[in-house]
C-alpha cells in the first residue's frame, strides 16, 4: 500500500497535480480508489492524508541525519553510509534510526517528489499500473493510517464541505434554489453520528477501563468474518492505547469495522 501510494502520487507530481508542496483532492481521491481496489480494504482520502504527514516525518528524518558528521550518501543504492561506531552511537541515541542506516531505502526517488522538493521527470511519466507490474523484492513496508478516530471525524468535515461547496455551485447557477432534502439529511444523519459517540464516550470516560468487556466486544467481530489471530493483535494495541479503546468502545459497529480496518491497513 505504501508502494501504491508513492508510486501514484509520483505520476500524479509529473501530470502537474503537485502545484505546491501538497496534492490536489483529486490525486488522493485517486489513491484511496485503487488501494481499495487493489488490496480489498475501505480507504478514505483522510487515510492518505494522514500517511502525508508520516511520510514528510520520515524525510525529515532521512535529510536530518545525512546532514550529521560521520554520514555518507550513496546516491547508487540510495542508502545513508556510516561505519560500525557511527552506527551504534547513532542507534544508541536515536533506535528507529536504525531503518534509515546501511541499506537501501526504498523508493527514495518517489518519495523525495512526493513529500520532498524534487520535481517528477521522465522516469516517473509511466503508469503507476506498469510500476505495479515490476518485481518486488518481499519487502513489506509499513503503511500507517495514523489516528482512524481522526479520519473519520475529518470525513465527516469533508462531507460537509462538499455538501456546501456544491450547494454553492448550484446556487450561482440557479438562483433562489433551497437546499436540497438531501443535503439536509446528509448532514443531519452526520451530526446525529457525532453526538452519539460524544455522548458514548462521555459515559465511558467516567470509569475505569473494563478489559474483559473491551475483550468480548472486539472478539464479537469474529461474527463480522475477522480472523480470531487478527483480532487479539487489535486487542493487544486497544490495551496500550486506553483512549484509543475507549473510542473503540464507544463506536457503533460501522464505525468499529472502519477503525479495523484502517488498524490493519497500518499493521501492513
Amino acid at each position: 500500500m505504501h508502494k501504491t501510494m508513492l508510486r501514484i502520487l509520483a505520476q500524479e507530481a509529473a501530470k502537474g497535480n503537485k502545484p505546491s508542496s501538497t496534492f490536489k483532492a483529486d490525486s488522493f481521491a485517486l489513491v484511496t480508489k485503487e488501494i481499495t481496489a487493489q488490496f480489498g480494504v475501505e480507504c478514505h482520502p483522510s487515510y492518505v492524508e494522514n500517511r502525508m504527514r508520516t511520510l514528510r516525518t520520515m524525510w525529515s528524518t532521512i535529510q536530518t541525519i545525512r546532514k550529521k558528521s560521520g554520514f555518507g550518501w550513496d546516491d547508487n543504492l540510495k542508502m545513508i553510509a556510516c561505519d560500525a561506531k557511527t552506527y551504534q552511537k547513532e542507534v544508541m541515541v536515536h533506535r528507529k534510526h536504525a531503518k534509515y542506516l546501511n541499506k537501501k531505502i526504498e523508493m527514495y526517488d518517489e518519495l523525495a517528489i512526493v513529500v520532498g522538493k524534487d520535481t517528477a521527470t521522465g522516469g516517473f511519466s509511466k503508469s503507476y499500473v506498469d510500476l505495479e507490474n515490476e518485481p518486488d523484492n518481499g519487502d513489506n513496508a509499513k503503511f500507517v493510517a495514523d489516528n482512524v478516530e481522526e479520519g473519520v471525524v475529518e470525513k465527516g468535515k469533508n462531507a460537509v464541505e462538499s455538501s456546501t461547496t456544491r450547494s454553492g455551485i448550484s446556487k450561482s447557477h440557479k438562483r433562489g434554489r433551497a437546499p436540497s432534502n438531501a443535503d439536509d439529511s446528509v448532514l443531519t444523519d452526520l451530526s446525529n453520528q457525532l453526538k452519539e459517540i460524544a455522548v458514548a464516550l462521555k459515559e465511558i470516560n467516567r470509569g475505569s477501563m473494563d478489559y474483559t468487556a473491551l475483550y468480548n466486544e472486539v472478539m464479537a467481530m469474529m461474527a463480522d468474518g475477522y480472523s480470531e489471530d487478527i483480532l487479539a493483535t487489535a486487542f493487544d494495541h486497544l490495551c496500550e492505547n486506553e483512549r484509543v479503546a475507549r473510542g473503540f468502545l464507544a463506536k457503533n459497529s460501522r464505525l468499529r469495522k472502519l477503525w479495523l480496518d484502517g488498524f490493519l491497513f497500518s499493521q501492513l
